[in-house]
């Protein structure tokens, strides 16, 4: 099945759709979900509204050997990338949420005088198509194409990747991933887009989500996917060290909902399809993008899925309370029992709403968010069928890391985004003791707001998984509003409240990224 045949009818299809047409074409003909106006936003806002910034566009590509304030300890060699959305407007338009956007990725590469930056666009079809014209031409994510609702009757298939979510360097090739697509890949040290790729699979075997994991003992790539439609299908395609393919397996999915990152260990694959439903008839019939699409239902609770990595064995499903899920922590075995940490929210009200905080920020706006994402814990047993959660931290945290050396396997430390309270984007780098519950923090203060902080190990240290120090370094990159510039902030990993050792200067912002990916020397 190709990307676009996922959005071909059946007879009864069919006959849905055309009844659906029918009343829609009774109804408005306006779409819900159109291109905002440029000129709803106010660039980087004013000291009452120092985050948007976040939701500046940054236009211009970028090469310079960067400002170095402080000392770069001489362990870190290497490439340090980052991706997320750069660009949010065209042709005097503008996308309606901050999910949305043309991915740019960044390299902070650091080398014996210093560090060298640069920045690209990922040359999707999309950002290609649109650059030439000037203008937007696609549907995304959360915001429908130009022209209303016949503009977008049955476009799916033209929410195309922006290659914006995650970023990964394996084999020495760099990887850029959005959602429910082909991944692109780049060269890893112009960043030149090399092209789609579908990881040397057939082009219509798979798909891919943001969201994969590199399993630290075995070497093993693994992925999910989701192909969206009338009838969607969660894929799974695992690659080895050598990047052969070791399994690939396909479910019908359970529940037409919206899911975002998964759980591993070494021997479990776990998917929680929480109740956020997407109702995608408004959405394939053009009346609204899929982001206005999303519901949250929280009666229905958390449905767990459980796959067992090797052979064929049919899933076990379990059910939970609701809780929202942006990103997981880690999960790993013990005793038999499945541990998945994450960060869950009781309703994702900054996501799902007309004022969400994500898209309201996109007309200078702070929007909803009264809930906030506390650490938790599933303790899952699979034998006897039971799952229990625990409050592990309550505040105000996203975008968790881990040591990568022990993804998949038992951890000890989290690294972790900390908003002040009533804040939704972050300002504090809190280092949480998964054992004991302890924290430390750096605040860099509330004009100041910092991206997943992503964990740097000592060359040629092997770590224990309950090592009590995990010494290392974090990286960060922090937006200034003051300066309306951006800098990356180095810290010590296992002495974090005493703040950077080193900050490496920009000259300009960058938008809200979000993830980020350490490539040693």
């Amino acid at each position: 099945m190709t990307h676009d045949q996922r959005w071909r009818l059946t007879r009864r299809d069919f006959l849905c759709c055309t009844a659906a047409a029918g009343l829609s074409l009774a109804l408005p003909g306006c779409a819900a979900s159109p291109p905002l106006r440029r000129d709803v936003f106010p660039d980087f806002g004013d000291p009452d509204t120092p985050y948007l910034g976040l939701a500046t566009s940054l236009y211009k590509e970028h090469d310079y050997e960067a400002r170095v304030e402080g000392s770069i300890p001489p362990q870190l060699r290497g490439t340090f990338f980052r991706i997320g959305p750069g660009l949010f407007d065209r042709g005097g338009l503008r996308r309606r949420t901050i999910l949305d956007g043309d991915g740019m990725v960044q390299s902070f590469t650091f080398h014996d005088k210093g560090v060298y930056y640069r920045s690209r666009f990922v040359r999707t079809k999309r950002y290609v198509e649109e650059e030439v014209a000037g203008r937007f031409l696609y549907p995304t994510w959360g915001t429908q194409a130009p022209g209303g609702l016949f503009a977008n009757f049955w476009k799916g298939g033209e929410v195309t990747s922006q290659a914006s979510v995650t970023v990964y360097q394996v084999s020495g090739r760099l990887y850029a991933f959005d959602e429910g697509s082909l991944p692109y890949q780049l060269d890893p040290v112009t960043l030149a887009t090399v092209g789609e790729t579908s990881l040397g699979l057939p082009r219509d075997q798979t798909i891919y989500a943001a969201h994969s994991k590199i399993d630290a003992v075995s070497g093993e790539w693994l992925h999910f996917g989701i192909l969206f439609g009338p009838k969607p299908r969660l894929h799974i395609t695992i690659f080895g060290r050598d990047g052969t393919l070791v399994n690939h397996r396909s479910f019908p999915l359970p529940r037409n909902v919206y899911m975002h990152d998964w759980f591993v260990t070494d021997r479990w694959l776990v998917f929680n399809f929480q109740p956020v439903e997407i109702r995608i008839w408004g959405f394939l019939l053009g009346q609204r993008s899929i982001f206005d699409s999303l519901r949250w239902n929280p009666k229905e609770g958390n449905l767990l899925m459980l796959v067992e990595r090797e052979g064929n064995a049919p899933p076990l499903f379990m059910e939970t309370q609701a809780r929202f899920m942006w990103h997981s922590v880690n999960a790993y075995m013990n005793k038999g029992e499945i541990i998945g940490d994450f960060i869950g929210y009781d309703n994702p009200d900054h996501l799902i709403g007309p004022d969400s905080a994500a898209s309201a920020i996109m007309q200078g706006k702070k929007g909803k968010h009264v809930y906030t994402g506390m650490v938790r814990r599933y303790v899952i047993d699979p034998e006897r069928k039971s799952i229990k959660e625990e409050l592990v931290a309550g505040g105000n945290f996203e975008w968790p890391r881990i040591n990568e050396q022990h993804r998949c396997h038992r951890y000890r430390f989290a690294y972790i985004a900390q908003g002040h309270a009533a804040e939704f984007f972050w300002s504090i780098i809190t280092r949480l003791d998964m054992t004991t519950g302890n924290k430390s923090s750096y605040d860099f203060g509330r004009a100041e707001f910092c991206s997943e902080p992503v964990f740097i190990p000592i060359p040629g240290k092997r770590y224990a998984p309950g090592d009590a120090d995990e010494p290392g370094w974090l990286v960060s990159e922090i937006y200034d509003s003051g300066s309306r510039t951006s800098y990356l902030a180095i810290l010590r990993a296992e002495r974090i409240a005493d703040g950077p050792v080193a900050r490496i200067h920009l000259t300009h912002h960058v938008p809200f990224s979000y993830h980020g990916w350490w490539s040693a020397e």
